[in-house]
Formats: structure tokens, C-alpha cells, sequence
């Protein structure tokens, strides 16, 4: 066939974990055909692959690159580190579904959380969020999860109670619409209001009909600090209940009290699986996690939303208990000292990006906790930060789990396009986990760092034409330098293009050649069948 591509005589990785092998690939018409040798005999073109590995393209797991896909469609930062695909409406907050009279609000919460904004939310479910996303030419697939936070406003806004019988059953319609349209799951954020007014016996209901569609349920815990192992175990007793298969998010021991817990969580985790609930988790190889500021402000303030955030920072009988309770979270999270501002609304405290809370606090001749209010109250609750609280101890443990997946928790941006703070992981997650993690540490296998970002997490969603190299397959592969995969990208300069990936198939369509990338489009909205 005219189209017919051999990858010849590459080291193959096939997400399976198993060990490596030497062969060549042929596709035709975005389909692996033939996986063995002396498939150019057949004829097509040849690309000569000696010296590198190929591997099915990385699944990232858990990205917010549900806004940013807007403003960059064809996420770079993610293409130059080998990802296909990218999982979105994750922890809870997303762009569907859009119900009744509550649009504004959902508006709010999304700029809240730095979710990029198009011209128009000219959609109400997921078939037109996907519709609209297929006409910006992506640049890599796209696999959406209905979020609950979304879902929680679309029925109830954001009030602090739980649903009414009424309320509990149109969530469930509105998720089961969603599902039969083709999203993979639901997604939880129980640390974010609204979300986090959520009682468990909701959560199971909703799980409970995202397994009876074949969909996962996926959640950012109730605590990652102080109720870390009480947040797991509500999560692994969420998929008991429901038979949902969970998958809690980006795994982690925040603060230093939860430091060397690591083990204890995937004992937890193993435990469970043993009794026959199907739970793993997924994780991002750094020492620092990233969200909103407002992440530091007890929740009962954010009830209502974005409005009433704002009407309680600027109350001044409210201010004793904000400020002891974001005193409380900020120590929680290592101290002013470990807390860096990336993203803000405004120009006008745009050079505070970069800065810690207590350089900051001492730059406008304050304490720290009058500076957090002082500056969302300034940023209308829209500034972002990274949270220094985790030890390496812990994310190496994790990291050795053959049940946590590799998700980045970043976003598909373009280097060039802003200064801005930001976590380096939406440039350098998974390049860093081959470079260091396994060429440098030795602390994974390279076949069993593949299978993290590829096969387990393609089993876990329920792709069945992904993840893995073998005929019949979607041809999504990567073909990288295994000797020069690095990433860049760190916390005082994050917009830097990770290293080492030679060449990138989405759907077939080559879209990096030699490591340069071609401006190809060829990514879609998966949906599930």
C-alpha cells in the first residue's frame, strides 16, 4: 500500500513489561500491521530507527489540559516528551457537563483553578465539548473524564450540603449521559469546594454508575497531609462499594509529619487489591505539587463559590479565623518559605511570580497569611502556587509500584509564549523518569518505567487499541534516545522542551521527525465504546 511505513531495526518496548527485543514495526493507514523482521521485503517508506528505543506513546494519566488545549492545541510541552495522549477533567473540575442556570459559576471555578478560557462554552455535554475541541486541530488525543465538581455545580452550584434524593438522581442522569457519549470516567477533587462538600455515600452512587458504563473513577483524595491514610481508605471503600475500578490521583505524603509514609500507602493500596477491589494509583516524579492558592482557605469560606470566597477575605469579622487557617494549611504545606506564587490574574503583581510567600510577606512589610489574603483578594482568588512538601524518600517508593501509573497533573503549553512561574512538569515529566529514574538511579527497569506510562495505564481506562505494541494496535509509538532522554525544564526556568525524543506517531501521522516537530495535527478526542 502507498502508505505503508516500516520502523526498522529498533530496540522495542512493548508496554507489556516484558523484556525488550529487536524488530521492525509496519504500519499502514494509522494501524500496526506487522511486528518481526525483514517487514521492508513487503515494501513503503523506511525509517531507520537503529540505536533507539520505540514503545508505544506515553498515556498520560492525569493532565488539565482541558482549558489549555485552547490556547495551545497542539501542546508541545507534552509532544517533545513522547506523550499520544492525554486523560483531562481530572480532579474534579472540567468543562462538562453545563446545566441549568449555573454557566457564571462554573466559569468562576475554572478561572479559578487557571483553566484557560475560550471565547465561548458553547457546549452543554460531552459530545459538544468534544466537538468543539476537534475543531481547533489537536495536537495529540485527548481522553475526557466527566468532572464531579462540574457535575456538582451543574445540579446543586456550589453550596455546602448534600443532594437531595432529586439532586443525587440528576447527577447520576447528567454522569450517565456523559458516559454513553463516550468519556472514560469520573474524576473527583474532595480537597476543592465544591467537591469536597461531597459525603461518600454521594461519591459511591455516582462510582457506582460510572462502573455499570465500564468507567473508571478517579480522585485527588480528601487529604494528601494530616487525613492522608483516612482519605485512601474512603477512596478504596468507594470502589468496594461501587465495583468502580479507582484510581487515586497523583499519590503522594504531603508535609513533612507524613514524610516516609509512602510504603504504608501502597501497602494499603496492595491490601485492598488483594481483597478484590480493583484500585492503583498514578504519580508525578517530583518533590513539589502545584494547584491554587485558594488550596491554603478553609472550604466552609468558598461555599457559594467565587463570589462569596471573595466576600469573605474582604470581611473583616472573618479575617481572625481565614488567617489562622491559612496559617494552619500553609505549615501543613512546609512553611511560607515553601511555597512559591506561579500564575496571577493581573499585571500588576506579575512580578511577584516566582516568589515564595515569605519573600512576598516581606516585600509588602507583612506576616505571611495577611499576604495570601492580601494577594487573592488583589488576583480575585486567581493566583496558583507550587507546594515544596513532599520527600524523594516517598516518591521513590511510590515510584517502584508496579500499580502506580506516571501522569504529570500538568497541562499541554508552548515554550515561548509566557515567563511565567509554573511547575516543570508539564515540559519534563516523563523524559524525567527515564533519565533519572532509570538511566541515572537504576531504580526502574526501562521495560517497567514503559509499561507505567503506557500498557497500565491503557488497561486501567479501558483502551484496548493503545499502550501496547502488537499488530492490530493504534499506531501511537515514540522512538527516543534512551542515552540522551532528559528533561529541562526546573522550577527556576520551567519552559524548557524536554530531550531525547527522536521520533512521534499519534494516530499513524508522524508528527516529530529527527526530534524536531513538524506542526503536524494529528490528534483526536477519544471516546469510549
Amino acid at each position: 500500500m502507498s502508505d505503508r511505513l516500516v520502523l526498522q531495526g529498533a530496540t522495542v518496548i512493548d508496554g507489556t513489561g516484558s523484556s525488550r527485543f529487536r524488530t521492525d514495526i509496519a504500519i499502514s493507514n494509522g494501524i500496526i500491521t506487522g511486528v518481526g523482521t525483514n517487514l521492508a521485503v513487503d515494501g513503503g517508506r523506511i525509517i531507520d530507527l537503529d540505536g533507539l528505543v520505540l514503545a508505544p506513546g506515553f498515556i498520560d494519566s492525569h493532565t488539565h489540559t482541558d482549558g489549555a488545549a485552547f490556547a495551545f492545541p497542539l501542546s508541545e510541552s507534552k509532544l517533545f516528551q513522547g506523550v499520544t495522549s492525554e486523560v483531562t477533567g481530572n480532579c474534579g473540575i472540567g468543562f462538562f457537563p453545563i446545566y441549568g442556570q449555573y454557566k457564571n459559576l462554573l466559569a468562576d471555578y475554572l478561572r479559578l483553578h487557571d483553566f484557560a478560557m475560550p471565547a465561548e462554552m458553547a457546549w452543554k455535554d460531552c459530545a459538544g465539548y468534544a466537538h468543539q475541541l476537534s475543531q481547533i486541530g489537536l495536537g495529540l488525543n485527548h481522553v475526557p473524564l466527566v468532572a464531579h465538581g462540574t457535575l456538582r455545580i451543574a445540579v446543586m452550584g456550589a453550596e455546602d450540603r448534600e443532594p437531595t434524593p432529586p439532586e443525587q438522581q440528576l447527577m447520576n442522569s447528567l454522569l450517565a449521559a456523559s458516559l454513553k457519549q463516550g468519556a472514560w470516567g469520573i474524576s473527583t477533587g474532595l480537597i476543592y469546594p465544591p467537591g469536597s462538600f461531597a459525603k461518600t455515600t454521594e461519591l459511591i452512587s455516582l462510582a457506582r454508575v460510572s462502573a455499570e458504563h465500564g468507567g473508571v473513577y478517579t480522585s485527588h483524595i480528601r487529604g494528601e497531609s494530616a487525613t492522608l491514610m483516612a482519605a485512601v481508605e474512603e477512596a478504596i471503600e468507594i470502589g468496594r462499594q461501587s465495583r468502580a475500578r479507582v484510581i487515586i490521583s497523583h499519590l503522594k505524603a504531603l508535609g513533612r509529619d507524613n514524610w516516609g509514609k509512602g510504603e504504608i500507602l501502597l501497602d494499603k493500596i496492595e491490601t485492598a487489591r488483594r481483597q478484590g477491589v480493583d484500585v492503583t494509583a498514578d504519580q508525578y516524579p517530583y518533590e513539589a505539587s502545584s494547584t491554587s492558592l485558594t488550596a491554603l482557605v478553609p472550604a466552609r469560606f468558598q461555599a457559594g463559590g467565587v463570589a462569596a470566597l471573595l466576600a469573605s477575605l474582604s470581611d473583616p469579622d472573618k479575617k481572625p479565623e481565614l488567617a489562622a487557617g491559612i496559617e494552619r494549611e500553609m505549615n501543613v504545606r512546609g512553611g511560607p518559605a515553601k511555597v512559591m506564587v506561579t500564575n496571577l490574574a493581573t499585571s500588576e503583581n506579575a512580578a511577584l511570580s516566582g516568589k515564595t510567600l515569605a519573600q512576598i510577606a516581606a516585600l509588602w512589610g507583612t506576616n505571611p497569611a495577611e499576604a495570601v489574603l492580601q494577594l487573592l483578594k488583589a488576583e480575585k482568588g486567581e493566583v496558583g502556587a507550587v507546594f515544596f512538601s513532599m520527600s524523594e524518600q516517598d516518591v521513590e517508593t511510590i515510584m517502584r509500584s508496579t500499580s502506580v501509573a506516571i501522569g504529570s497533573d500538568g497541562r499541554g503549553l508552548k515554550a515561548g509564549t509566557g515567563s511565567e512561574a509554573t511547575h516543570p512538569r508539564s515540559y519534563g515529566t516523563f523524559p524525567r523518569v527515564l533519565g533519572k529514574y532509570v538511566r541515572e538511579k537504576e531504580l526502574l527497569t526501562l521495560e517497567m518505567a514503559i509499561y507505567k506510562m503506557t500498557g497500565l495505564t491503557a488497561q486501567r481506562f479501558g483502551m484496548r487499541d493503545r499502550g501496547t505494541i502488537a499488530p492490530g494496535m493504534i499506531a501511537d509509538i515514540v522512538a527516543f534516545d534512551p542515552a540522551t532522554i532528559t528533561d529541562i525544564a526546573d522550577f527556576s526556568r520551567p519552559h524548557q522542551y524536554s530531550v531525547g525524543i527522536q521520533y512521534l506517531f499519534i494516530n499513524g501521522i508522524q508528527v516529530v521527525s529527527d526530534g524536531r516537530l513538524r506542526g503536524t495535527i494529528a490528534g483526536k478526542v477519544l471516546v469510549k465504546d
